[in-house]
């Protein structure tokens, strides 16, 4: 049965100019408790850009398109276990505006036996054959011997309660879910879903546990932007995990959804999902200025007119306060970002001065004028589409890190989005080398963003190869560069 969405997603969908259906697809393991253990199925989803279709008339002005579907799986030996094969057809819609701009999403859901299984997704559009898509990736069940343990959480697009006996129906509710693990500027809260399984032999039936739910720069570690959930929850032999967190602080970047459950602070069972924000205004929390205010209080008083801060405008050193950020240190970030929210000309013009002094005492002009000439050389290099080149990704690593000791840009790789990966022998401040992995998603149009790196500090991402290949793994093997800086689990 097909489904759509008229919301407008932002989705890292692939290139609309190529001849090829666009979809995302994603998936999520889950377990039934039967016979006195847990039975794994997956659940697969995928979304369809319908502007990637064709249409066919069924009277004068109501369009409609058809996706022939093939769904195969298979063991590690390569035995079928599975395979689908229907017409998914879209909604007839007045008029082909509507049509193309729709949103299609399609679930399906699949007992799998324990051990690692392939599953092949193949579409083609039933007005033009040549028009296709598929996509493979591997799928590892393994027999929980865990006797307490989280399921990888979910982001849904929506949730409510309904008894409507549908594809998407689960626990007296329609949900869902989002066919990437990406959060654009419109959405305001991330909806997660999870289920949390206990074996009665765990001993934790109809128990009340304390569970944590917050976001996190890496796996498990300090809450960022004070975006945390704490709780009590009962746990079952499978105990549904619904909620949402406000993201509209949560700026552009990489982070983690982690859900933790402790029995008496000792941590009992966890989950953490990568994901993807884009939102160039965060919204600032001004309620805690702590850290400002102190750092303000330490700041020399006297008169500014006669420095080199006196002759820029407000919109001069809001401009400056983001082109220091990359080398602020984390209490300098606290009031840069709490000066962009709450702007005060004397105070600000302070903050500069003094941040330069702090770093030559004798010369504080002088080191600001010889930045500048960076931020120049940044702007040249990376600026794109009226951004400045210190506020793009690329612009920051370079400001934070100097010029890499390689730049190598790939931009026809078969399967892949336009990449690039920067290398550094000797880190600032580091006893090590590192490199990164940038790449330009399909809805930009010149920016790159950071995807991957093994420098300590910068966001490592295990699934790097799920968003940057086009079908989950590259089209030329081990001959990809990507894989060849960054192979097996890099």
């Amino acid at each position: 049965m097909c489904r759509w969405l008229y919301s407008a997603l932002l989705l890292c969908l692939m290139n609309i100019d190529s001849l090829a259906i666009d979809a995302v697809v994603s998936y999520r393991v889950f377990y039934i408790y039967q016979n006195n253990a847990y039975a794994p199925y997956v659940e697969v989803y995928w979304q369809i850009d319908a502007n990637t279709l064709n249409y066919k008339t069924i009277d004068s002005n109501t369009y409609q398109a058809s996706v022939k579907t093939y769904i195969t799986i298979t063991d590690s030996a390569g035995n079928l276990i599975k395979k689908d094969a229907y017409i998914l057809q879209t909604p007839p819609v007045v008029s082909m505006p509507r049509a193309t701009s729709q949103r299609i999403i399609e679930i399906q859901r699949y007992m799998l036996q324990s051990g690692k299984h392939s599953v092949a997704i193949q579409m083609e559009d039933a007005q033009n054959k040549t028009n296709t898509f598929s996509y493979t990736y591997s799928v590892q069940t393994a027999l929980q011997t865990d006797k307490l343990f989280y399921t990888l959480p979910q982001l849904l697009d929506t949730v409510y309660k309904s008894n409507v006996q549908d594809m998407f129906a689960k626990n007296g509710n329609i949900q869902i879910p989002l066919c990437a693990d990406f959060l654009d500027e419109d959405r305001k809260y991330l909806t997660y879903y999870a289920e949390l399984a206990a074996h009665p032999s765990a001993g934790y039936k109809h128990t009340k546990l304390k569970q944590q739910v917050y976001i996190s720069k890496k796996p498990l570690e300090g809450v960022v932007y004070k975006l945390q959930k704490t709780d009590s929850i009962d746990a079952d032999e499978i105990t549904p995990v619904y909620g949402k967190l406000p993201i509209e602080s949560l700026p552009t970047g990489n982070y983690y959804l982690n859900i933790v459950l402790t029995d008496n602070d000792k941590i009992v069972a966890n989950s953490s999902l990568f994901f993807q924000r884009i939102n160039s205004k965060p919204k600032v929390d001004t309620s805690n200025l702590i850290a400002s205010d102190s750092l303000t209080s330490q700041m020399q008083v006297f008169d500014l007119s006669s420095t080199f801060v006196s002759k820029y405008s407000m919109a001069q050193l809001k401009a400056i306060l983001k082109m220091i950020k990359p080398i602020c240190n984390e209490v300098e970030v606290i009031t840069v970002d709490n000066f962009l929210a709450r702007p005060d000309d004397t105070y600000i013009r302070y903050f500069i001065y003094n941040f330069w002094k702090r770093r030559s005492a004798l010369k504080p002009k002088e080191e600001w004028e010889k930045y500048t000439q960076l931020i120049k050389e940044v702007n040249k290099m990376f600026g794109v589409s009226g951004i400045p080149g210190y506020e793009t990704e690329r612009g920051i690593i370079y400001i934070k890190y100097g010029k890499p000791d390689e730049m190598v840009g790939v931009s026809n790789e078969q399967g892949t989005e336009p990449y690039e990966i920067w290398t550094y022998n000797t880190l600032p401040h580091q006893n090590t080398g590192g490199m990164l992995l940038f790449y330009r998603p399909g809805f930009m149009t010149g920016d790159f963003r950071v995807l991957h790196s093994n420098i300590r500090g910068e966001m490592r991402n295990p699934q790097w190869r799920q968003i940057l290949y086009k079908t989950g793994r590259p089209n030329n093997g081990a001959n990809a560069r990507a894989e060849q800086y960054f192979p097996g689990n890099k």
